[in-house]
């Protein structure tokens, strides 16, 4: 995102900041869906509270092991999402 980053472990609950995007970073094995879904919205709420508002995103890296490629997923909720790319031609407002 190419943004600040903040120490890991220091009990803030962003791992990084840009002109445009809040969020959290996950490097682990195992990642409960119902936890994701928490630290996405989450980091919606975080980043409605900034000033000009922030979307927010979780990243996650699953560690496969050593020698195991795998790559990062970028986690936001539906409402992010709309905010991000716009409602589809299609969708009643």
């Amino acid at each position: 995102f190419q943004g600040r980053r903040f120490k890991a472990n220091t009990g803030d609950r962003l791992d990084f900041e840009t002109d445009s995007y809040v969020g959290q970073v996950k490097n682990c094995r195992t990642l409960s869906l119902r936890r994701l879904e928490a630290l996405a919205m989450e980091m919606e709420r975080l980043g409605s509270q900034k000033s000009p508002r922030k979307i927010g995103a979780v990243v996650v890296k699953r560690s496969a092991g050593s020698g195991t490629e795998t790559p990062h997923l970028i986690v936001l909720t539906e409402g992010e999402w709309l905010e991000l790319c716009g409602r589809l031609p299609m969708e009643e407002l």
